[in-house]
């Protein structure tokens, strides 16, 4: 009897603790969710903003360590100026590339030749647009990650676009699947992206990993800069 009340309470304290757990998971999500979007507001702070999104995901959420508005905003801070610099740029190329499509695809609906001529355009500027894309959606975790110049970064994220493109389909959708849902009910946006980014760094995680170097002590490093540097990511 003692034995079988012990395993009761037991499995009580367990379910009770498992429970707690992911209830305080999903309110620092939701208050991570917030804080990103506080942030993007000016929408020229995007970039430094989603930097830091994953980057507490990763290190907060998912690996219990350190404190959320604490490490968020560290983030912020020490990529703010690289990741604005990213954000705009490709902002801006997208931006273009999607007013080209949209010219495109006003030819394509004329007559003749003109308009065989603007839907191969506006195939093109599509096809163009979803790479960037697809490279985009690796820069701001690579900048979270590493310690590198705007160029590596870039770099690296258009090597790993299509070295795992089949992830890079997979993350897009991860995207995609978010933007759909608060398009359809846009109060969603103060949840869904913290879910989708849970989701959309098991993918990373297991892609960054593959880039990260190890110590002596085969602990993985944040950063590939692995000399000493005051004020740098850990």
């Amino acid at each position: 009897m003692k034995q079988g009340k012990a395993k009761k309470r037991l499995k009580k304290r367990l379910f009770e603790d498992g429970v707690y757990a992911w209830m305080e998971k999903l309110f620092d999500a939701v208050s991570l969710n917030l804080l990103w979007l506080l942030c993007s507001l000016p929408l020229v702070t995007i970039g430094a903003s989603s930097t830091a999104f994953y980057y507490t995901m990763a290190k907060v959420i998912r690996g219990e360590r350190g404190h959320l508005f604490g490490e968020f905003w560290r983030s912020f801070r020490l990529n703010f100026v690289k990741a604005t610099i990213v954000w705009i740029a490709f902002a801006a190329l997208i931006f273009l590339l999607l007013v080209n499509r949209n010219i495109s695809a006003d030819i394509a609906g004329s007559a003749g030749i003109g308009g065989y001529f603007g839907f191969f355009l506006l195939c093109l500027y599509t096809v163009i647009a979803v790479l960037f894309l697809g490279v985009l959606v690796y820069v701001f975790p690579v900048l979270s990650r590493f310690y590198m110049a705007v160029p590596q970064v870039i770099k690296l994220s258009v090597y790993m676009c299509f070295r795992y493109l089949p992830y890079t389909l997979g993350l897009l959708a991860i995207c995609a699947g978010a933007a759909v849902m608060i398009s359809f009910l846009p109060l969603l946006v103060i949840c869904v992206p913290a879910g989708a980014l849970f989701c959309f760094s098991q993918l990373m995680e297991s892609l960054l990993v593959r880039h990260t170097p190890v110590d002596t002590k085969g602990e993985d490093r944040w950063y590939l800069d692995l000399a000493p540097r005051e004020g740098k990511n850990t």
